[in-house]
């Protein structure tokens, strides 16, 4: 499960769910995918020098990190990208219902329609997993 977080002007926090994200090994920027139909105040304030918060949740133990960092750019998903986040949304559908959710459930927070690609600069990275770790942020050599 990926999550993002953005804020208005006035501070007031956006979230949404993502639809993917591909990491550029060789920038070490995020390429993260957000419907904008689905989350339109949340990708509405994903704009250029903004900051952004995205969580990455596995579902079956829980374990996650967040990462947070800097929009450098939103744009629609080229074709490569939204094919990645109708692949994501389908692997995600299917993990969730052998887990017991349905599709029901997973009907308003799960969409691959409308992509938006949000490249994104990472500052810093933390453990989010539930438990006495929780909030501890992680250095390079910790996260690798």
């Amino acid at each position: 499960m990926m999550l993002f977080a953005t804020r208005d002007e006035a501070g007031r926090p956006m979230i949404g769910r993502g639809s993917g994200v591909r990491v550029d090994r060789q920038s070490g920027h995020l390429h993260f995918l957000a419907s904008r139909c689905q989350w339109p105040k949340a990708v509405s304030e994903a704009l250029p020098g903004r900051p952004i918060a995205t969580t990455y949740v596995r579902a079956a133990d829980y374990k996650a990190c967040q990462i947070k960092g800097w929009v450098l750019e939103a744009r629609p998903a080229d074709a490569a990208g939204r094919s990645r986040g109708e692949a994501y949304v389908a692997e995600q559908l299917a993990r969730m219902l052998a887990l017991g959710v349905t599709r029901m459930q997973l009907s308003s927070t799960l969409s691959d329609r409308e992509l938006i690609c949000l490249t994104i600069e990472p500052r810093e990275i933390f453990e989010q997993t539930p438990g006495p770790g929780a909030g501890r942020r992680l250095t390079p050599e910790a996260a690798a």
